[in-house]
C-alpha cells in the first residue's frame, strides 16, 4: 500500500482488519466501562478505518504505481 499497488484491494483487507478489531476489542471496553473509555482507547482504530475508507473511495494517486500500470501505454506512445 506504501508504493500505491492495489490500493483499493488493500484497502478492503485493512476494513475488514479494523472492523474485526473494533467488534473484537473495543466493544467490551464500552460495555465494562463508558463511552469515553471506549473512545479513548479506538482513537487509532477509527482513524485507520477512516483513511482506510478514504483510500478505497479516491484511490492511491497519480503518483502511485496502480496509476502508473493504468496509463502505461500513455508514457510509451506520446
Amino acid at each position: 500500500m506504501l508504493l500505491g499497488f492495489l490500493t483499493r484491494p488493500a484497502a478492503v483487507a485493512l476494513i475488514i482488519d479494523m472492523l474485526v478489531a473494533i467488534v473484537s476489542t473495543k466493544i467490551p471496553i464500552l460495555l465494562e466501562r463508558d463511552f469515553w473509555s471506549m473512545a479513548h482507547e479506538a482513537r487509532t482504530d477509527w482513524s485507520m478505518l477512516l483513511g482506510s475508507v478514504f483510500l478505497l473511495i479516491v484511490g492511491a494517486g497519480k503518483w502511485s504505481m496502480d496509476w502508473r500500470l493504468a496509463n502505461r501505454d500513455e508514457h510509451e506512445n506520446p
